[in-house]
Formats: structure tokens, sequence, C-alpha cells
């Protein structure tokens, strides 16, 4: 037996005497002094190392370059998430909360669910931030590197496809209780009085665009000022006096959620709940009908402090700012599946699932400009509060069939299809998804106001809100997507006479609809009249006060606007078609090429919610300017890929394995959308820009492979990238405190590297350190790249026209040193993430590009394991402490604090 067959078996053989021997090792320590005898000359294949080994079935399968994550393997480095767990692969880096594959920014990737488009319920960005999927739904995670046509063809750095929890065999609950702590928050974290429903991620209405409000900008048609209230009141047939229109505006203030003071206090730790429950039962005597359901929950809670410093690249020492930040995250799984069989022939399955995240945010700012200086005895503060609700709500069916003999013996009729030979072993699989993502801001507060400080400590003397009509700003924004998908694939297996030549047909259909709405209101509220200075002295609460906002004499005022147009509403439509030939030769060389077609469609239209002018409309666009804003590409993206297999060289099994393909990367609806919206991040304001066209790419990749028995591997990768008109971000025109970014599209780009994995069992060194090292093992990966961006004739006052693409690292690392106890009672690990400096974004106008400088995380894990039943799980991450920071020109202009975080996990298998 030879090639593929050969490495197949080989790994199965391995992951059988992994369960065997872990078994064997559990009743040997049972047994008595004999046993314990027996048991020392048993070479107990670990935990960690078993759970690495499973994956490689997977992987050898694949036709292109792909890499995997098992559950298992997840759960032993102790990552919580997705985003942190995918960091762990080669070529790898987590930005904020979405995941950057081999330096390209998520615009260049994809995300899949099962297999099915889902949406984002983040508004800064199109693919789905990772971190809101807990890894205890997770089954298995694919990182697919290399292109193949029954994938979309919005593939650049890869696609990453999350695969849910399998329904067990048998009967099976799980519960589990977990605690943590954060070095930043040990004292205390900023809070305020919130709402009822806060520790359940969600607002009780507290916070909420009032209805008063909401029905005054219809009856006032868009505009609340005491003029446009008069003239309303007016033409409606009353007398109104002006002072009756301003009492009025005044009484709409008071609408305003306006428990706005910020205070300290005792944190209560992490906490965290998990529990699933699932089945299957067989149907029939034959065993041949099966269903099974799987139910699970999680829920989780913690408090961070994320203290951020920001410092402009022109005057440092002038313009600068010290955020003190409390983030208050709450998240909250609900998942149920369900699953019907017959043989191996035929499965259904059903999947919903409902994910809430929520970030409740406290903020307190102190900042020096040009006008206000410390040293000159005053500093701006700036209270902040933002609560941001995410939920994802999808329902998914799946089908896979197979004309196998079961169902022939079942349905014997089918035997009198002509040509009966083409139709055995057919196979046809489809899915059904829909989803609904939506992100709710019910009410993002700031309130400016001004220190008196002793210039020579810098204490605070006294504080009072700013004289001016926009000391508060009130923002309400809601986002929400619709996306249905389907789809349906068939696969016909062949075998040529002599069985030297094997293969596949394969042909399917993808359909993608996705509309957005993007609703943002905003209001300000101040004064500046001359007799409220004295009121405006305290903390917001105690200046926004009812009595203060509707006495005449203070001279309040609210009014509705923004900072540019805020709201749009978008839609995107995708069909598509492909068809593809897979052939293996001798079990030694093995080709698969094939062609995707895919006709999309994009719009993206303003909406001024506040325009009540039928002549103009809610969308401010003339017909010529309508027609002018829809995308369209109609275009076919081939795919090609070779594998040679060859059994000893160098090892039991090796494979190398090249691709090449054309695909493409698409401007998001946010990208395109003529909007403006704040970056969480960064605090930037982000304007799209209606221009950007798609990007085309030319992927090239190269992959060998070493497999060697007991499960050790070997991998080294090289790849190439073209990318014609990339899109990129870039410094827009920002305001004297403010960052602005926009989008463009670039002239080419180039991308080059070279990723290195490998799994090692170090049993080796036990000849020197005794038998309680035989179950050291190392794991990790390098990734080194390079790019090369030209801006060229779209250098809008670029400082630099050639320059890195944004977020491409030079050097990845991830490193894992575990060691597995004989037996299995227990293993640890120490993992190490680094990676080098990269850009953050172009600077323009002469100011130089801004860098993410680089960041080395180191963790450790230790898992005991007293009983088959129970587990014990300590994380200790970020024990470097260390912070990130965005340098440019030499300055630190954004620094932000994470800690060292400790969890404490307990989980019962019943």
């Amino acid at each position: 037996m030879t090639g593929r067959n050969t490495l197949r078996l080989l790994v199965a053989l391995t992951l059988t005497a992994a369960q065997g021997q872990a078994v064997f090792a559990q009743d040997a320590a049972t047994a008595g002094d004999g046993a314990a005898t027996q048991l020392e000359e048993v070479q107990v294949v670990g935990r960690q190392r078993s759970a690495a080994t499973e994956v490689l079935v997977e992987r050898i399968d694949q036709p292109v370059v792909t890499d995997l994550l098992g559950a298992e393997q997840i759960s032993r480095v102790g990552d919580s998430t997705v985003a942190l767990a995918l960091r762990r692969l080669p070529g790898v880096t987590l930005v904020g909360d979405f995941v950057y594959i081999r330096g390209l920014g998520e615009r260049y990737s994809s995300t899949t669910l099962n297999g099915a488009y889902v949406p984002s319920p983040d508004l800064t960005r199109n693919v789905l931030p990772l971190d809101i999927f807990p890894a205890e739904i997770i089954e298995s995670l694919s990182i697919q590197k290399g292109y193949t046509v029954d994938r979309p063809a919005a593939f650049g750095g890869g696609n990453v496809d999350i695969r849910t929890r399998r329904i067990p065999d048998r009967f099976e609950i799980k519960f589990g209780v977990g605690s943590g702590w954060n070095s930043d928050h040990s004292n205390d974290v900023l809070s305020y009085a919130g709402g009822g429903d806060d520790e359940f991620g969600t607002d009780d209405g507290t916070r909420a665009l009032p209805r008063e409000i909401r029905d005054a900008i219809q009856t006032y048609r868009g505009s609340l000022t005491p003029a446009a209230i008069f003239d309303t009141l007016r033409m409606a047939g009353g007398t109104p006096t002006f002072t009756e229109a301003e009492a009025i505006n005044r009484g709409l203030a008071t609408s305003l959620y306006r428990e706005l003071d910020v205070k300290s206090k005792s944190p209560a730790p992490d906490a965290s709940v998990k529990a699933s429950v699932g089945n299957r039962w067989t149907l029939d005597d034959e065993g041949r009908w099966s269903f099974g359901v799987q139910a699970l929950g999680d829920y989780s809670s913690s408090w961070r402090n994320r203290n951020r410093i920001n410092r402009s690249a022109q005057l440092p020492d002038i313009d600068n700012g010290l955020t003190e930040r409390s983030v208050h995250q709450v998240a909250i799984t609900g998942s149920l599946s369900a699953g019907l069989d017959f043989t191996e022939d035929h499965s259904l399955g059903m999947v919903a699932l409902y994910l809430r995240n929520t970030d409740d945010e406290t903020s307190l700012t102190q900042r020096n400009n040009f006008n206000f200086r410390r040293e000159q005895g005053a500093q701006l503060r700036d209270y902040r509060l933002r609560f941001e609700e995410r939920e994802l709500e999808m329902l998914q069916f799946r089908g896979e069939h197979a004309l196998g003999a079961d169902t022939f013996e079942m349905l014997p009729f089918l035997r009198a299809i002509r040509p009966a030979a083409f139709f055995d072993g057919l196979q046809f699989s489809w899915y059904w998804s829909d989803s609904t993502a939506r992100t709710d801001i019910p009410n993002e507060v700031t309130v400016s106001a001004v220190d008196v400080v002793n210039p020579a400590t810098g204490e605070v003397l006294g504080t009072s809100v700013r004289s001016t009509t926009s000391a508060a700003d009130f923002r309400f924004t809601e986002l929400e997507d619709q996306v249905t998908s389907y789809g349906g694939a068939f696969r016909r297996p062949f075998e040529l006479p002599g069985g030297n030549l094997t293969g596949a047909l394969s042909a399917g259909w993808d359909y993608y609809e996705k509309g957005r709405g993007y609703v943002q209101t905003q209001l300000a509220l101040g004064t500046t009249a001359s007799t409220a200075m004295g009121i405006l002295a305290g903390t917001p609460g105690s200046v926004f006060t009812d009595a203060h906002i509707l006495d005449p004499a203070n001279g309040f005022l609210l009014s509705i606007g923004g900072i540019g147009t805020e709201s749009y509403l978008a839609g995107e439509v995708i069909d598509a078609a492909w068809g593809a030939i897979d052939l293996t030769w001798k079990d030694t060389w093995r080709m698969t090429a094939g062609v995707r077609w895919e006709d999309w469609k994009q719009l993206s239209v303003p909406v001024d919610t506040l325009q009540f002018d039928p002549a103009i409309g809610k969308i401010p666009l003339t017909a010529e300017q309508l027609a002018q804003a829809g995308k369209a590409v109609d275009d076919h993206y081939p795919a090609f890929a070779l594998t040679y297999m060859r059994p000893d060289f160098w090892a039991e099994q090796f494979q190398l394995r090249l691709g090449w393909s054309l695909t493409t990367a698409r401007p998001d609806l946010r990208e395109v959308a003529n909007s403006t919206y704040i970056d969480p991040f960064t605090d930037a304001r982000v304007v799209g820009n209606p221009a950007l066209v798609p990007s085309d790419i030319m992927n090239v990749d190269l992959r060998a492979e070493w497999f060697f028995d007991g499960g050790d591997n070997f991998t080294i990768s090289p790849f190439y990238k073209t990318i014609d008109r990339p899109i990129e971000t870039i410094e827009g025109a920002g305001t004297d405190n403010n960052l602005s970014f926009t989008f463009i599209n670039g002239d080419t780009a180039d991308l080059y590297g070279v990723e290195v994995e490998w799994f090692k069992n170090l049993a080796f060194v036990s000849r020197w350190l005794g038998q309680w090292s035989s179950g050291l093992f190392t794991a990790g990966n390098v990734t080194w790249s390079s790019s090369e961006l030209t801006v060229g004739s779209n250098t809008v006052s670029l400082t630099n026209d050639v320059r890195p693409l944004n977020q491409q690292s030079d050097l990845i690392l991830n490193l894992q040193l575990g060691y597995d106890a004989p037996g299995g009672l227990y293993s640890a690990v120490v993992v190490y993430n680094s990676y080098s400096e990269r850009l953050f974004y172009a600077g323009r106008n002469g100011a130089p590009d801004a860098y993410e400088q680089p960041f080395n995380s180191l963790d450790f894990v230790f898992s005991l394991y007293p009983s088959e039943r129970l587990s014990l799980k300590l994380r200790l991450q970020n024990l470097l402490d260390d912070s990130i920071e965005i340098e440019q020109g030499g300055v630190i202009v954004l620094g932000q604090e994470l800690g060292t975080t400790a969890k404490l996990d307990l989980s019962y298998r019943f």
C-alpha cells in the first residue's frame, strides 16, 4: 500500500493507539502494584499530542493548502474564543477581534459558519468578529489558504470556516463553571448607573432614544430648534410664542438619559457558566436510522481596565491625553442542533444559533491641546459612556446524500433509472441558511468639560462642563444585516479499469443576498449663556439636571444633527456556479482543477433621516447618481492544484502541493457607503469612499509536508500573491484632537513569504532526563513575509507612495512547549505568540506612517484530570504584561494596556 491510503492508515493507527493506551493506563492505575509495574512499560500517547494528530486526517485529504484546529487542541492551549485560537496557526495574527491571514486584512478573507455565509454584527467590519464565538461551541476550525472553486471567490488571505459541535454518539451532559482575574483591574473600575438588565448584556430601555424625541422628529420635520418648533406650531393654526417653543425644546432635552456621573467601584471577578446536553437514538432494529439532538448554553461576564494614552505625532508634548477606560463585557450563547441519519448514505442536520456580545464602556479622559495646557492651569476632560450590544441569530439546514448500496436496497426502483451505472455512488449535498446580525448602541454619550489644575502638581482644583451648545453629545446607532444563502453540489466519484486512475467530477451553485440598514441619530445639548456659568461647575450629573435644563435663564438648547450623512441602506447579491475535476494517478499524483462563475452586484445609498421635503426625499441622490452608486462584476475565477505523494522520503509519508488561482477582494458595504462612523478602537472618524472598486488577486502556493510515525510532522509553505487595485486604509482629514480614516484603491501590491510548521514528540530526551520526560513535546510555526504596495495616481497627498500593506508583519512566531503526564493525569503547555512591527495606517501631507509595535504574548495552561469525568484548568495569559502601542514618527500616538489574566475553570461530564 502506498501514497494517500498509507498515510490515512498511519494516522488512524496513531489515533487508535492513543485512545487504547490511554484507557489501558487508566485501568492499570487502579489495578494494584502489579499493574503499576506493567504501566511503566507502556508509552502513553498524551492528551495534547493526540489532539494535534486528530486533525491530520482531514488535512491530508485537502487538495490545497489548509490549516486546521480541532476542539481538543483549542481546549489544551486554553483559548476561550475562536479569535484567540486562530492566532496559533501559521501566518495568522489578531488585529482587535479580527483575524489577518498572511498579512492581509479582513477584507481579503472570508468567514463562513458550517460552510454558509453569515453577516457580521460589527458595524466597523465586513467579516465576523471572531471573539463572539466561544470555544465551547466549536468542533473544529479550518483556514483554507489555497483557493478551491467551491468556496466564495472573495478570497485573498484565506477562508475561515467555523464548524459547530457535532451531536454526541451517546447520552452526555457537561457542566462547567469558571472565574478569573486581571491585573489591570485589581483595584477599581469605572462605572455608571446603567440599566436593570446590564448583567444580561442588553439595555432595558433606560438608554434608548426617548419616544418623546422620536415623535418630535416627525412632528417638527427633522429639526428640533425653537425656530422649527415655532414654525410648525404656527403652521398648524396656533398662536405660539417663541418662548413656548424654547420651553418645548428644553422639555425634550429632559427626556434624555442623563445619569452620567462616572464612579469607581470594585469589580466582580470574571464569571462563566456553560452547560450542554446531547443524545443520539437508534430508531430501528437494524441500526440504520438514528436521530440526535444537542443543546448548549454559555454565559460569561468580565471587567477589564483598558487605559490608553493618545498623543499627536506633531506636538506630542502639547497635544496628548490619558484615558481611564473600563469595559464590562457580557457574552451569551445558545445553540440547538439536530440530525437524522440513514446509514452512511444520508444525513440531515439543523443548527440554530444565538450569540450576544455586549461591551459596556465607561471612560474618563484628561487631555491637553494648544489652547488648554496643564502648565497654564487648564486641561480638557471628556466623560464617555458607550453601550454596544451585538447579536447574531442563525438558522441553518444541511443535507448530504449518496446513492449507495443501502439506498438502492431501500428504494429498488432507482435501479431502473438509466444509465444506472452513472447514478451508482452519486453524491449530493445542499444547505440553506438564514441569519440576522444586529448592532445596537442605544446611547453613546460624550460630555466635554474643562479642569482647573495646579500647574506645578497637576492636581485638579475644579471642573466645569464646557460652555458650548454641544457640551453633551448623544449618539444612537442601529445596524441590522439580513443574509440568506443557499446552494448545492453534485459529486460523482469514478475509477477507471485497472484502478490506476481514480477521481471525481463535481459541480454546484451558490446564492447569497445581504441587506443592511444603518441608522444613526445624533443630538447635542448645552448652553452658551453667560448667566449659566455658575451652574456648569461640577460633574455632568449635577449640571444636566431637570431644574437646570428647564430654567430659561440657563439657556440650554437641544439640537439634532451629526458629523455627516450618518445613515445608509445597502445590499449585495451574488449568484455563483462552479465545476471541478479531481484526479489521482496511482496514489502518487493528484490534480484538481475547476472554475467558478460569480455575478456580483452591490448598491449603497445614503439616507437622510431628517429630510422631510418630498421633493428631495430620504435618499438625496438624483436618478443618475443612483445608477452610478451601483456596482456589478460578472467574472470567472479558475483554480488549479497539483499534489505529489511519496512514501519514505525523509519520513514515512511526504506530500508536495502546488496551487494557483485567480480570486477577488470586494469593498464592504460600509467602505463604499457615503457615511461616517466612529471606530471604537482608535476613536477615529471613518468615512466611506463610494468610488472603491474590487481588487483582482493572483495566488500561488507551494507546500511540502513530512508526516512521521507517531504523529510528528514538519511543513514548509512558500506563497506569493499579486493584487491589482488593492483596497487600503489611509489617514483622512481630521480635526485637532481626532484621527480620520478613509479608503482608497492603490495601483498594485505584492506579497510573498514562507511558513514553517512542526510538531515533535520529545520522548527521546528521557534517555538523559528520565522516564518522566517522555511526555514532553514541542509544536509551533514561524512565518516570514514581505509586501510592497504602490498607491500610484491615487496618492491623495500620502506621504509614502510605496509602502507595506496594512497590518502585514514581517515575522510571526507561535511556539509551544507541552508536557503530558504518564497516565494522562495532567498536562501543561507554555505558549508564546509574537508578531513584528506592522503598518497601522498611512500618513498624509508629510506626516509619517503609523506602525503598531511588536507584541509578545506568553501564556501558560495547566489541565488536571482527576477522573474521566472531572477536569480543572488554570490559564495564565499575557504573563509578560505587554501592551498595544502605535508609533508614528518616533512618537507613541496610542498606547493601550491589557494586563495579565488568570482564569480557573472546572468541568464535569455526567
